[in-house]
């Protein structure tokens, strides 16, 4: 597969995982959203700024790294056997409760609506800031996570969009909790 194929091929995975969080966004209220779950589980609306500053770190870092690899011309920093967590054992949550960094964690100054609007923009951003590196192999430039391993840019361009997966059923869930509004 052409380097331009791997890469349109992870954003168009990780875009339709934004999709599908849209299209459960725009039945949710604003009063929906705040509602916290009696089990301390994030409101909705914490867990889409979670997303959203997520998709912020993930752009910056990733820019970073290539911007790395151009200056010094390393485009391999894999060790000799990555070892990585597969795309699919991270959508059935092999991966267990992952905490998120300090700076991921919702701080609820957010506005739910805004937010909302711009999650497919936001996708959009992090695919326009990476396309003047659609053409180079990225297979072996890699993103280490303590948790999934060494994955390369285009496992983690793939990961962005299951994250929006995992936190779309954790809301799902809070939308099946006793008191939710609407229910």
């Amino acid at each position: 597969m052409t380097p331009e194929a791997r890469f349109d091929q992870a954003f168009a995975s990780a875009l339709q995982d934004r999709k599908n969080l849209s299209t459960f966004l725009a039945g949710i209220s604003q009063e929906a959203a705040s509602w916290h779950p009696p089990d301390g589980e994030w409101s909705i609306a914490e867990g889409l700024e979670h997303i959203m500053l997520t998709e912020e770190f993930f752009r910056h870092r990733l820019l970073t790294l290539l911007r790395e690899a151009e200056a010094s011309g390393n485009w391999n920093n894999a060790p000799a056997n990555p070892v990585k967590m597969s795309a699919a054992a991270l959508r059935r949550r092999e991966q267990g409760f992952v905490p998120a960094p300090e700076e991921l964690v919702p701080r609820g100054h957010s506005d739910f609506r805004a937010l909302r609007q711009a999650l497919l923009a936001d996708k959009e951003a992090s695919r326009s800031t990476m396309l003047p590196y659609r053409s180079r192999d990225l297979t072996r430039l890699v993103f280490p996570h303590p948790r999934y391993g060494e994955r390369n840019l285009y496992d983690v361009i793939e990961y962005s969009g299951i994250h929006d997966a995992l936190h779309q059923e954790q809301m799902e869930r809070v939308t099946r909790c006793t008191g939710f509004p609407g229910r």
